[in-house]
């Protein structure tokens, strides 16, 4: 679901091309940071920018997360601060000037969080081997052995999944379309969809990943998706080009083509766009927020952000900073009184069953960040009379990853 941000971006910012990595700067510093009270942290975020603030709440979730930690004591005695929020403007070149401005100039110990379209700095910081965690939606998440997101670090935007064929076997799919816009990573998004419903048997009746981002009509397309006889689609885009799909697609008289949109789970958006979500598939691979008695870690989340950031919209990137943090907090731990940087990467890197106090499927952090988790877990959503509402099991339904047949779960 998170794919597809980083296409956003590369629309409008052009290919991140900054060499991140030349030039100096230390970065070897395995105690940077780290006083006998205080560990210092820094994060980045594209709080400005043509995306909006979407990226920013990061920040307010891996506060919350170090505020109840601090409030607790701290870690062997040492309060976690985070002295730096530094913005990239959703600007490629800043990206990379600010990731090393974190270590170089503001010396943290560890870069946490992060939530940017662009990444580049992502390379300056895996080759310093700096803790780096964040929102997983870049491809310089992996393979480095120090950076760490949410759910894992390896990406592969083009491979088979199993998401697609389990829906569209359980909602009756036959003919799909198949919609992106033409940058990159969208049309990576495309090709593995494409990939993975023809992998499961269903006939890709259409696919148009020649999209401008930001177009404004679709009528073209559509007409197409009709004379095709498509009965899903599937989309690569944002919520800006789903909702004005699934617009054209009620106007022209589709208003029972299933739609699944892997970005858009928000209840903000939900809000705005009541009509044009309704009857829309998403999938989640944390429990859902709408079931958060399901799993004592989200219920701490809610919880916790509502006693300390009353007015965040809770959202994916949020629950990602607090995830962020908890991770970050459970290297820090299991490095011992005596930590150093590699202390805390090694001691996540031996981690086999990370979930966040069940709020994700596990991830074996011993192999994820060069290859995929042996099982996939994903929570499947449809908006129903306006609320998102989950369907199958609860509160995941757990697959082989890439399974060569549709899994019966």
């Amino acid at each position: 679901m998170r794919a597809v941000a980083i296409a956003m971006a590369v629309a409008v910012a052009g290919v991140a091309c900054g060499n991140a990595s030349s030039g100096g700067g230390s970065g070897s510093g395995q105690t940077d940071g780290v006083s006998s009270t205080e560990i210092n942290v820094g994060g980045l975020a594209a709080v400005t920018g043509p995306l909006g603030d979407q990226y920013a709440p990061i920040f307010d979730g891996a506060q919350a997360y170090f505020d109840m930690v601090n409030e607790q004591g701290g870690v062997f005695g040492r309060k976690i601060k985070m002295v730096a929020k530094l913005d990239d403007g959703t600007d490629p070149t800043r990206n990379a000037s600010q990731a090393r401005a974190l270590v170089e100039q503001h010396h943290v110990f560890a870069v946490i969080p992060v939530a940017s379209p662009v990444f580049p700095g992502g390379r300056y910081l895996a080759d310093h081997n700096i803790p780096t965690f964040g929102w997983h939606i870049n491809p310089e998440w992996s393979p480095g052995p120090s950076m760490f997101g949410q759910d894992g670090s390896f990406i592969d935007f083009t491979g088979v999944n199993t998401f697609d064929g389990y829906l569209g076997k359980h909602i009756g799919s036959k003919k799909v379309a198949i919609f992106a816009y033409a940058v990159s990573q969208s049309r990576d998004c495309a090709t593995g969809a494409e990939k993975s419903w023809k992998q499961y048997g269903f006939d890709v009746a259409f696919s148009d990943s020649s999209l401008a981002f930001g177009t404004t009509t679709l009528d073209a397309d559509v007409q197409r998706v009709k004379d095709a006889g498509v009965d899903t689609v599937v989309t690569c885009m944002d919520v800006t080009g789903n909702t004005l799909l699934s617009k054209t697609l009620r106007r022209a008289g589709l208003a029972n083509v299933k739609q699944f949109w892997p970005t858009g789970y928000d209840a903000q958006a939900l809000a705005q766009f009541p009509d044009l979500y309704e009857g829309v598939y998403f999938r989640s691979g944390f429990v859902p927020f709408e079931e958060a008695s399901l799993s004592p870690g989200l219920t701490q989340f809610l919880t916790e952000m509502k006693k300390r950031k009353p007015n965040t919209n809770i959202s994916e990137v949020v629950l990602a900073g607090w995830i962020d943090a908890d991770l970050f907090v459970t290297g820090l731990k299991a490095a011992g009184k005596d930590v150093t940087r590699q202390k805390v990467i090694d001691a996540i890197n031996a981690i086999p069953s990370y979930t966040a106090n069940q709020i994700e499927g596990p991830i074996d952090w011993r192999i994820q960040h060069t290859q995929p988790g042996p099982t996939d877990c994903d929570a499947y959503l449809q908006v129903q009379h306006g609320k998102f509402t989950q369907i199958f099991t609860k509160p995941f339904v757990c697959y082989p990853h890439a399974s060569p047949t549709i899994p019966n779960v």
